[in-house]
């Protein structure tokens, strides 16, 4: 089966911030004005001609991603929980502030997407978030030949080179 993934368009965090929002909260924060034309430019690609679904992570800012990608295509949407971004605390509780989070993330980086014994925050490996996206889109493989999914530039990095994916960036991998 093609996949696309495709990066969630530009995120403000504005009214997550001013509501007091953190951890899981945080991810609620939607596009900015931006980010909706960038999304509107990304939707009119050629390459959704052959897309027969789209799955989004339940991120809200890759749900309106995925909802302005469906308002130009006549392309059935599901939201896949395994879609979702990294984890800076993978116990499920994530109560982290955007500061701790940002200390997990340069801990991930530092030792390329490895966990270590001494890591202060248990956050997700990159062998973690690969594994839950594959299983994600295994899923879909014995029904599909093309989907899309709407996720978040971590995700996309496991299936590449490494490298940032810019706000609607596209990769395109293979899943047996």
């Amino acid at each position: 089966m093609k996949v696309y993934l495709i990066r969630h368009s530009e995120p403000t965090y504005q009214q997550v911030t001013t509501a007091g929002l953190t951890g899981f909260g945080r991810e609620l924060g939607g596009l900015t004005d931006r980010g909706i034309m960038l999304v509107q430019q990304c939707a009119q690609q050629p390459l959704f001609a052959q897309v027969q679904l789209i799955l989004s992570s339940p991120y809200t800012r890759a749900l309106q991603t995925a909802l302005e990608i469906v308002r130009f295509n006549d392309i059935p949407l599901k939201v896949e929980l395994g879609l979702h971004e990294w984890l800076p605390d993978n116990t499920g509780i994530r109560t982290d502030t955007d500061e701790q989070a940002a200390t997990a993330y340069k801990l991930y980086r530092q030792h390329a997407g490895k966990r270590t014994a001494a890591s202060p925050r248990p956050y997700e490996s990159a062998a973690e978030i690969k594994a839950r996206i594959l299983a994600t889109l295994n899923k879909y493989a014995a029904s599909y030949d093309c989907i899309a999914c709407v996720t978040h530039g971590e995700g996309m990095r496991q299936f590449g080179d490494q490298k940032d994916v810019d706000y609607c960036g596209v990769r395109v991998i293979a899943v047996d």
